[in-house]
């Protein structure tokens, strides 16, 4: 009898802000799956002198935090910069994972779900955590709370992510 892996295993690892995504990709990596995240994707895609003048145009600045503060802001001007990247980011994964020869591969998308990307993995897993633990996470990193909430705002709650996820983990701690 054979036990063998006869192919490898890819995980889209999701959640809500500040549930302990990273951690769970960084828990992954520990037990020696191939791990990608895609917030390092955007950031590595976004500082590409092409992409940073189109984001230029789009913003009127390629700075991160003036980006981010007008995207989470104005719906109209996420959807712009999600239409620039998410193409973009979906090459890039799909690059990194044809090199890859690992049996288990977790990519964390925090827009799997809202980006329909559910269905470009084996599994769909989702952290979630308590709002009192979201709240106190953003204290602790200096967020306040209405921009926690402002930028909670432009994802899926937790419950619908949940609902959608193949697996659901809760992460209270």
């Amino acid at each position: 009898m054979n036990f063998t892996r006869s192919r490898q295993l890819t995980l889209g690892l999701s959640g809500g802000m500040l549930c302990g995504k990273s951690a769970a990709l960084a828990a992954f990596a520990k037990c020696g799956a191939f791990t990608l995240s895609c917030d390092e994707l955007a950031r590595e895609i976004s500082a590409r002198p092409s992409v940073r003048r189109q984001i230029e145009r789009l913003f009127g600045s390629a700075e991160p935090k003036e980006v981010a503060a007008r995207a989470f802001s104005d719906g109209e001007a996420r959807k712009a910069l999600e239409e620039l990247l998410h193409p973009l980011i979906g090459q890039e994964i799909s690059l990194r994972l044809k090199k890859d020869k690992s049996p288990v591969r977790v990519v964390e998308v925090p827009l799997l779900f809202e980006a329909g990307w559910e269905d470009k993995f084996d599994l769909a897993l989702c952290v979630a955590a308590p709002e009192k633990t979201l709240l106190a996470r953003a204290k602790m990193r200096g967020v306040e709370k209405k921009d926690f909430l402002r930028r909670s705002k432009a994802q899926w709650d937790q419950q619908t992510k949940a609902l959608r996820a193949d697996v659901c983990v809760l992460n209270g701690g």
